[in-house]
């Protein structure tokens, strides 16, 4: 059998799998496994794998994408799965994640050019912080496996001043070496429990700092000063942290804390300054970060390395490609749905804006978007811990009932919007103020003067003494809505239609005419 084409994977699973002691079964169990692009070979002497009597061991490696955690039990999963629907007579013994070969140490060295030989103490001071930050840098890097020391500085000097690959050759009398500049990374068996604790240590030193900054940005009281105290207690030993790799001046090292600590703080400064700073209002601005990142960590596990991913070349354009059409044709019935089924003006009679059309249907939009995002986060948490369904036609089944889901929801939001929209205009209307817009349809409160002794109105007869709302005319027809709760519960009752000859119309403001 031909081995199948692997797909991404970023862990291996390594199994002792016993197969019946029998030619033709193992032989088959081989072919069907290897067919998978699974790695199988008979168990080693070196192994020491002692199989059951009538049996025989098999090493199986099998690649598996996603969460360390889930790794084993899926690779489990697809190997019994498989030998159950082709029949194998065999079963896994031991398992085990094979771990990643541990990163080699590096260093990196830049080359830069030195200070001038008769510069003062004052400028060589200068040229140092300036050297340290890479601002005399030519450019020019070179990598060696291992750990600093003094006899590997001297191996870099000399195979940078012997090879020359094009430019300015490496001259030992007007040029340099440093480290590169950065918080020192470990190796090791300790390094995953060291990692632990700096991701610790790192997430409490931002909390604290924007913790800080919201206390000064929330409180009136000049003790709040007193909360600068932390970050600056603190960005010593977070400057010396960052630039651990390869210690600069001192004042280099201060200013690369200060600039990290002053930068968490004052995010916390405004986030205190603009929003709302008691408990429940911090809870909420932490719930809503945590969920934003939840889902673009999803998102991020969905389509990475997928199909989406190989084919967003000509996957994105047709996407984007219904898009200036649909728009226009959700905003036209948005609008009609606003005017005609809640104020009784037909649609056709308002002059709206070609390009409020796209601004009423963006934010139906934006949520059928941001459903689906959510709905393919959920989806890339679920690929990334490994949680299969049991049969493929759950995910199409899923998939049909989320997007009858996502329509509905878009709709009863648009819908509601409407509704809120329509009760604000008709409640200013009825309080004798100026109603707001709803994208591009500008109603106004007017006063209505007829202008002969008999005025024909459909739906009249017009009101005088109070004022009425006019849409924006299209026309020689003018609609208008009157507020009075005396034309009944029904809101589209309440539209009149004039000719626009027939009345003077006057802007009002207050109750009467």
């Amino acid at each position: 059998m031909t081995p199948e084409p692997q797909g991404p994977y970023n862990r291996r699973v390594r199994l002792v799998v016993e197969v019946r002691d029998d030619q033709d079964e193992l032989e088959l169990a081989t072919g069907v496994l290897a067919a998978q692009g699974w790695g199988v070979r008979p168990a080693r002497t070196g192994d020491s794998v002692t199989a059951d009597d009538g049996y025989a061991a098999l090493v199986v490696e099998i690649p598996v994408h996603g969460s360390r955690w889930t790794a084993r039990p899926t690779a489990v999963e697809r190997l019994t799965s498989l030998a159950g629907r082709r029949k194998l007579d065999l079963w896994v013994r031991e398992s085990k994640l094979v771990p990643p070969k541990p990163a080699e140490w590096q260093t990196t060295y830049h080359v830069h050019r030195k200070a001038p030989q008769d510069a003062g103490p004052v400028l060589r001071r200068l040229a140092e912080h300036w050297i340290a930050v890479g601002g005399l840098d030519v450019r020019h890097t070179l990598h060696l496996r291992g750990e600093h020391s003094d006899e590997q500085r001297e191996r870099a000097l000399a195979e940078l001043a012997a090879r020359n690959i094009g430019g300015p050759p490496f001259d030992p009398d007007t040029h340099d070496i440093r480290r590169a500049m950065g918080p020192r990374t470990g190796t090791g068996s300790a390094a995953p429990h060291r990692d632990a604790g700096l991701i610790a240590v790192v997430c409490a030193t931002v909390l604290v700092c924007v913790a800080s900054g919201v206390v000064l940005g929330a409180l009136a009281s000049p003790w709040r000063l007193a909360a600068v105290l932390v970050p600056a207690a603190i960005c010593w030993p977070v400057g010396a942290w960052m630039t651990s790799n390869a210690p600069p001046p001192k004042l280099v090292r201060l200013g690369c804390g200060a600039i990290l600590t002053g930068a968490m703080t004052f995010v916390g400064w405004m986030w205190g300054r603009s929003a709302d700073t008691d408990l429940s209002g911090l809870l909420t601005g932490l719930g809503t970060v945590l969920g934003i990142g939840l889902t673009l960590f999803g998102l991020w596990y969905a389509l990475s390395a997928s199909w989406f991913s190989r084919n967003v070349q000509w996957f994105l354009p047709v996407l984007a490609a219904p898009l200036p059409f649909v728009m226009p044709w959700v905003g036209a019935f948005l609008h009609a749905v606003y005017l005609e089924e809640l104020f009784g003006v037909p649609a056709g009679a308002v002059h709206v804006g070609f390009y409020w059309q796209y601004a009423v249907a963006f934010r139906p939009l934006a949520v059928a978007v941001a459903f689906v995002l959510v709905l393919v986060a959920l989806a890339g948490w679920a690929r990334h811990f490994n949680v299969q369904a049991p049969v493929s036609g759950f995910f199409r089944l899923m998939l049909v009932l989320a997007g009858i889901v996502a329509v509905l929801t878009v709709v009863q939001i648009s819908l509601d919007d409407l509704d809120k929209a329509a009760d604000r205009t008709m409640n200013a209307a009825a309080e004798g103020r100026r109603p707001p817009a709803y994208f591009g349809i500008r109603p106004e409160l007017v006063c209505v003067e007829p202008v002969g002794d008999r005025t024909p109105v459909i739906n009249g007869p017009v009101p005088i003494g109070h004022p009425v709302l006019s849409f924006q005319a299209s026309g020689d027809t003018v609609w208008l809505w009157d507020p009075a709760p005396s034309r009944g519960e029904d809101t589209t009752r309440h539209a009149l239609r004039v000719r626009a000859e027939d009345v003077a119309l006057v802007r009002a403001e207050g109750r009467r005419c």
